[in-house]
């Protein structure tokens, strides 16, 4: 999505420097989707984390070596 709406802005030229709605195409919301898509990437989980799932379920790699695999989420320790 980033890359996309940063495309959208650059063919808009010299009006891809409006960001305000009432004067920006489209009211502004590509410069609302390109503030916001670093944060879509975190919300549904992090590079890592997928290419550990894509690595594990997919490709039927071994997963990493976890000490605490045995345990309750409930009884892990905690820093206090």
């Amino acid at each position: 999505m980033q890359e996309l709406t940063g495309e959208l802005i650059d063919c808009q030229e010299q009006f891809g420097l409006i960001s305000d709605p009432s004067l920006a195409a489209l009211q502004g919301r590509v410069h609302r989707d390109y503030l916001h898509a670093p944060g879509l990437r975190i919300a549904v989980g992090t590079d890592e984390i997928l290419k550990n799932i894509i690595a594990e379920r997919v490709l039927g790699l071994p997963a990493d070596i976890r000490a605490d695999k045995a345990l309750a989420f409930k009884d892990l320790p905690t820093g206090r």
